[in-house]
């Protein structure tokens, strides 16, 4: 994947093009890998005047307008582009859907990042690391319960608003509970809140009773682009016209949210690391490493005093420098992953630490004193692996980007397999298949040549990487690598070692199969199959044509000797590359 500089330029609008092609050809995955591209305006069109969501609306692909419906493609009946889309829709549902779609719902909470830090939010005993409270004293018994405390995340707080962050650092490094002054107003905290947690479809900040004082609390916290929202909205009368605006914004919200984040792991994480050399003096496994035997109670207390408020400490092991590296983080980011979400969750990992002193529900009783938030010390943190599939710092710090703000600036070809091990190994399923993309999308043309440099460019042969798709369970990765090995078929069968290696590969492809019967078929020889159908367009333009005669079975003739020349030539070509197909079944003694 392009650098964020590469985006800023070029690249760009080769994003773009790849958008527009995966839109035809009804890609999900790719369309879904692609918008996470920063500063891409998917509204835009190409050089024929066709945007993304027209081209996904015509070619009927209606899981791919949900999404880009989603993700801030726009559509206005009353423009000529939004005419063309929805009149130029396939299917009566994509019209439907265009039509119906409300252009006032904020984001669309099923993108990954923006629905886990709104998740971030929820109820008291769903949430693991709330550790701030701010505090509203009731004025006159008049004030709402749920409007009278805020339970929040203090490193959320810290990367969001410059203002927190100071604050964090500093007079409330220590507290447990922030009381707030008599004349705050609880309803317009709530709304600052949840701008910061991306509850942005909740935000009225068209309603004018709250616009002037909202406006000048988001000033004081230093969060500008709500301000200026604010501000842009302030005066706009017209309903529809005010529903466009606040769409847009929900997006720039959500997108100046990982922004946020992206700067919060860089400079208050990644410059924040510490590492130890591991001194190995005989021959270990790096599998068999204690990490958390390598760092110090020193280097522990340095970890808890960065600027990244940690409530776990991550490891890793990078192999190239002999190095065991320790990661200051957020168990609230780091439990994307569903292994470390379930871990976190588990009795057995909360009996095996240390527990935090923690102050008495101030809530429970009026008179109840609030408890400062004691100095955490080395036995409060606990020190985990972040996964045993990574030995490289590099790899470490693409999965903790895609944690923390779901945009991995370049995930170079050489690293993709080590981090689709890691994604498999964390239960990150989307991360998965942005790696299968970043290869797919480098070999996609299907020629000798590209099967030829995958050795080079990512680490592994062909039949390698159907094996980790197959270790993995990385569908669209054995999809892609199979479709290569049928299209070079002829190549591999004329030479020994590919022959043999294609071979092998069958022979693991008949064992996956648990006792296996010669009836049943092989996975591996179906998509090969599959694939040269394909190829030679069998299914869709042969049906029942005879190559001896001139027309189909069915007595129609075809209206060109052109297309008879055509057609047969494509069957014997066909039929050349199933015959290998048998050929190499029958060395195997393997009926499929």
């Amino acid at each position: 994947m392009p650098s964020s500089e590469q985006r800023e330029g070029v690249d760009l609008s080769k994003a773009f093009a790849d958008l527009c092609q995966a839109c035809r050809s009804g890609d999900y995955e790719v369309v879904d890998s692609l918008l996470s591209t920063r500063n891409l305006n998917i509204n835009q069109v190409d050089e024929w005047d066709y945007s993304p969501l027209i081209l996904a609306s015509l070619c009927g692909h209606l899981k791919i307008v949900g999404l880009l419906l989603s993700r801030g493609a726009v559509c206005d009946r009353d423009t000529f582009q939004g005419a063309r889309c929805v009149y130029g829709a396939l299917t009566g549902d994509i019209r439907n859907l265009l039509i119906s779609f409300d252009l006032s719902k904020a984001v669309d909470m099923s993108q990954p990042f923006a629905s886990h830090i709104s998740s971030l939010l929820g109820p008291l005993n769903q949430t693991l690391t709330k550790d701030i409270s701010f505090y509203f004293p009731r004025v006159n018994g008049a004030m709402a319960l749920d409007l009278q405390s805020f339970r929040l995340n203090r490193f959320l707080l810290a990367a969001r608003s410059p203002y927190f962050r100071e604050k964090l650092q500093g007079p409330w490094k220590y507290k447990s509970v922030v009381k707030m002054p008599s004349i705050s107003d609880p309803a317009v905290f709530k709304i600052i809140v949840d701008y910061i947690y991306l509850r942005s479809d909740t935000l009225p900040i068209d309603q004018a009773l709250t616009q002037d004082e909202l406006a000048k609390f988001a000033k004081k916290l230093k969060l500008e682009d709500l301000a200026e929202g604010i501000e842009r909205i302030k005066n706009v009368v017209y309903k529809k016209q005010k529903a466009k605006i606040k769409h847009d914004l929900a997006h720039k919200f959500v997108e100046k949210a990982r922004q946020d984040l992206e700067t919060f792991l860089k400079d208050s994480i990644f410059k924040n690391l510490v590492s130890s050399e591991l001194n190995l003096t005989e021959e270990v496994e790096f599998e068999d490493i204690q990490t958390s035997e390598y760092l110090t109670d020193e280097q522990k207390h340095q970890l808890i005093e960065s600027g990244s408020l940690p409530d776990i400490i991550l490891s890793c092991i990078d192999s190239e420098s002999e190095r065991v590296v320790f990661f200051p983080v957020n168990k609230s980011i780091v439990s994307r992953s569903e292994y470390f979400d379930t871990m976190f969750k588990s009795d057995i990992f909360s009996s095996s630490q240390v527990d935090i002193p923690v102050y008495k529900d101030f809530l429970e009783t009026a008179n109840t004193d609030i408890i400062d938030r004691p100095a955490l010390l080395p036995p409060h943190i606990p020190v985990i692996q972040l996964s045993t599939s990574i030995s490289s710092v590099v790899v470490s710090h693409m999965l903790l980007s895609y944690l923390y703000h779901d945009d991995i600036h370049e995930i170079t070809l050489s690293s993709t397999i080590e981090l689709l091990f890691a994604a498999d190994e964390l239960f990150m399923d989307r991360l998965k298949t942005i790696c299968a993309v970043n290869i797919t999308s480098n070999f996609n043309k299907f020629t000798i040549d590209e099967f030829q440099k995958i050795q080079d460019s990512v680490g592994y042969n062909a039949y390698d990487l159907i094996r980790i798709s197959w270790q993995t369970r990385c569908d669209k990765l054995e999809q892609h690598i199979t479709k290569m090995i049928a299209h070079g078929l002829g190549f591999i069968y004329g030479e020994e070692k590919e022959r043999k290696e294609l071979l092998l590969l069958i022979n693991e492809s008949a064992a996956r199969i648990t006792e296996r019967q010669d009836t049943d078929t092989i996975e591996l020889i179906d998509d090969i199959r599959y694939y040269l159908s394909k190829k030679y367009s069998v299914k869709d333009e042969f049906k029942d044509f005879d190559p001896l005669g001139d027309q189909f079975q069915d007595g129609s003739a075809l209206s060109k000797p052109s297309d008879i020349k055509v057609l047969r030539s494509a069957w014997l070509k066909y039929q050349a590359d199933i015959d290998m197909v048998d050929g190499l079944l029958e060395e195997l003694d393997l009926a499929a």
